[in-house]
């Protein structure tokens, strides 16, 4: 029997899976909606939580933390610690242990190798990962073994728990991704689409911003999961329509994230199809407003017109280097590969004589007629320029 519920915060989607599980699959297929749809499954190209969620269907980490912000392993054997020794007493090398006999989707054993390729992947100096605020600080990754990863740091680290924990910092397949480092990772749509995963489901098809297709993975490491054989992961349309989808209509199991009054949804609740569940999450949605005047040489006052478009130049010129990706939610390489991604979706599903009306921000406008201007074989800086003029 199918769960139906409705999530109010974002929490794991473990809320789906029953106490008790006889076997793989015995619950069949299960229906979930994201109002927010997902555009790729790969989080070092994207750090929007719909983008993470999704793919850590698919692709795991060595550890999690759960809903009480307890570290849980994944992939690993166990949390390294300093009482277990897996960290050093000068808090500058943390030592992880694969678990035995853990299988990649495709068949083939998972190793530190991949580990360590995760890592050359999000650090690469080309690349523009969203993650790499993640791998701060390691100075090197070291696989003594095919089962042990040690990662040192170039200075003492009270918490080691950033690279490989969490949705956003899985674990990719190295075979895979081994001609998507660098510049070359936005281009690989194949893999960015359709991960080789250790999770409990594998991508079957994915419709970027509309609809993915999953089923269970026959390797994964427990038997009696996914509790689900199958499973439509489908995206779009706003919080209200999704609510009503599970809690009036039924035609959905599971929705994420309903911003919608208590009242209404204590009245969508009347139609008797779900129940509404709130849980404590981790996500913060803020506003931080900066009072303080960044650079001396700007005008007092109100800017004008071109005063306005010599802080915006300065502030897209910034971003774009990518010397300061660290301090971006997005890196500039990142954005592209979003846009990039999002423009080939829609020129495959519009096929060949069809015209297509999208609606978007100036930003991925100029992004899009960056890249339809230069092709992808364009450096970073001829890129950024172009992307600037048009961005105006």
């Amino acid at each position: 029997m199918k769960l139906k519920s409705l999530l109010l915060g974002a929490v794991a989607l473990t809320a789906l899976a029953p106490a008790a599980i006889a076997e793989r699959g015995s619950d069949g297929h299960v229906n979930v909606i994201y109002w927010q749809a997902p555009s790729i499954l790969n989080p070092y190209l994207s750090s929007g939580t719909k983008d993470i969620e999704s793919s850590s269907l698919v692709i795991e980490p060595l550890g999690r933390f759960d809903q009480d912000g307890n570290m849980v392993p994944y992939l690993a054997e166990e949390i390294p610690t300093l009482e277990n020794g897996g960290v050093s007493e000068d808090l500058k090398q943390i030592t992880w242990k694969l678990k035995e006999g853990l299988l990649w989707s495709d068949g083939t054993p998972v190793t530190s190798a991949d580990v360590k390729f995760t890592a050359d992947y999000c650090m690469h100096p080309e690349g523009g990962c969203a993650q790499l605020a993640k791998f701060e600080g390691i100075a090197s990754v070291e696989t003594p073994d095919d089962l042990t990863i040690v990662v040192n740091f170039s200075e003492p680290k009270p918490n080691p728990y950033n690279a490989f924990m969490g949705g956003q910092s899985p674990i990719i397949q190295a075979a895979q991704f081994a001609e998507c480092l660098g510049a070359k990772a936005p281009e690989c749509t194949t893999a960015n689409f359709g991960p080789i995963g250790t999770g409990p489901f594998v991508v079957d098809d994915f419709r970027p911003n509309d609809v993915i297709s999953l089923s269970a993975n026959p390797n994964y490491r427990d038997p009696a999961k996914p509790a689900f054989a199958t499973m439509t992961f489908k995206g779009g349309g706003d919080a209200a329509a999704a609510g009503r989808a599970v809690l009036e209509t039924g035609e959905f199991d599971y929705a994420w994230n309903l911003q919608l009054a208590p009242e209404v949804i204590a009245e969508m609740a009347k139609g008797g199809k779900g129940t509404p569940v709130s849980a404590f999450g981790t996500l913060v949605e803020r506003i931080e407003m900066n009072m303080t005047d960044p650079s001396p040489d700007l005008p007092e006052g109100e800017l004008d017109r071109r005063a306005f478009q010599e802080v915006f130049e300065r502030a897209t010129e910034r971003w774009s280097t990518g010397d300061h990706d660290a301090d971006y939610d997005e890196t500039y390489r990142g954005f592209r590969a979003r846009t990039r991604a999002a423009l080939d979706a829609v020129t495959e599903q519009a096929g060949s004589g069809r015209s297509v009306v999208v609606v978007t921000s100036g930003g991925v406008v100029a992004a899009v007629g960056a890249a339809l201007l230069l092709g992808e074989q364009a450096d970073d800086a001829t890129y950024a320029a172009t992307w600037q003029r048009l961005n105006t």
